[in-house]
Order: structure tokens, then sequence, then C-alpha cells
């Protein structure tokens, strides 16, 4: 019988694209997405992530779908893409005002932490991984044909205050696995190092493109050969 994995996480780990050429946000479903990854692995991923969660919606969703889980199988959490993201309609119409994320970085750890305790409560094995890095510039731009970028600019001080946000966020996951003893797929590392990183990093700065993605499920399955 294969080896199954649970995934739990936001549209990173479901494997959402962002198509320049349609404007929006597309499923690589079975054809290239982790599914295909499981299967190159002979490994069954039951995949629950979803476009748009955060860790502290994925509390909950986490402990209304564990339950029915096999035991002792690993179970992968990636959160954090959404959590580090702000209302930056809001931000452009305020940027004298004081803003929040949509999770704040404490949040984000002590949700991240609960559910590595519901994983192993329920009898699963947690894995986490850390976020896989965001082009900032990139990213403003995106921002910038929604919004008014210049008073965006204004609240940020400089475009670099986006990749240094979310790099907190990726370090917290870090700490939470050192602490708990929990494994940990570096996804950053692996990224960092490319020569064609912005190859891998999609139009809207945050997406992976299916470059990106190559490297992500790379990285996933060279854990699950010397882990599993």
């Amino acid at each position: 019988m294969p080896e199954k994995i649970y995934v739990w996480g936001d549209s990173i780990a479901k494997g959402i694209v962002f198509d320049p050429q349609r404007g929006r946000y597309v499923n690589l479903r079975e054809k290239s997405g982790f599914a295909k990854a499981a299967q190159e692995l002979g490994v069954v991923m039951e995949n629950h992530a979803h476009f748009g969660m955060t860790s502290e919606k994925g509390v909950q969703v986490l402990e209304n779908g564990i339950g029915t889980a096999e035991k002792e199988k690993p179970v992968l959490l990636g959160f954090g893409g959404n959590d580090v993201d702000f209302d930056w309609a809001a931000i452009a119409e305020t940027p004298e005002e004081q803003h929040d994320p949509h999770v704040l970085p404490g949040k984000f750890a002590d949700n991240m932490a609960r559910m590595v305790r519901d994983v192993r409560a329920a009898g699963l094995k947690p894995v986490l991984m850390t976020l896989p890095p965001i082009d900032g510039q990139r990213y403003f731009r995106f921002i910038s044909q929604k919004t008014d970028g210049g008073s965006v600019l204004r609240w940020l001080g400089d475009v670099g205050r986006i990749y240094r946000h979310q790099e907190l966020y990726s370090d917290a996951v870090a700490a939470l696995a050192f602490a708990e003893g929990v494994p940990l797929i570096d996804v950053r590392r692996q990224f960092l190092p490319q020569r064609d990183l912005s190859g891998l990093i999609a139009a809207d700065g945050i997406h992976l493109t299916m470059s990106g993605y190559r490297c992500l499920f790379d990285t996933l399955a060279d854990w699950v050969r010397t882990r599993l």
C-alpha cells in the first residue's frame, strides 16, 4: 500500500498559479499539481489546502477534518502567504494610519503551534514548510494596478518592507519547527540560491510559476524520499 500524506494550507500548497494572459488565478489540478508530484513518488496525497486560507481559518478547517485521517500519517502544514497580506485599498485611502496584516506575526505563530498540537493529538505526524520567497517589487506593481501606489509607498516607507515582512512569517515557521522538534521542509532555502529566481515567481509577485512549482515539488520530493 502506498504511503499517504495529508496537506492543509493555502494557495501555494493547493497549487494555484496566476495566469497573466487571463488576469486570474488557476488551479494546476492533477495535470501538473501536487497530485501529479505525489504520483511520481508513489504516494497518495490528500490535499485540503484552499485559496485564500489563513492560519486563523486553518485552525478550524484542520480541527473539522483531522478526525477522519489515518493514524501515524504525515500532515504537511503550509500556511503564511495570506496571513502576511494587508488590505491595500484601506492603506491607500489612509496611509497615515496604522494597518495590521490579516494575521499578526505573533498570532500566526500561535495558530501554527496549535495546529501542530492538534495533529499530534489526532495521532498523526506534523510536518512544516517555510514560505517560498516573494518578489516585493513585482508585488508592489501588482498592488498599484488596483490602488494608489504612491499612497501605499508612503505607508510602506520602502518597497523592500514587503519582502522583509513576509520573511518574518517564514522565520516563525522555522523557529516553531525547531522548538517543537517537527520536521521542516526548508523550501525558502532551496529557492533563494536559484539564478533564475525571478522566473520562479509569478507576475503577481507572490505565487509561483510552473517552474517555481517544479522547484517546490522537487524540494518536497527530496524530503519524501529521505524521510518516508
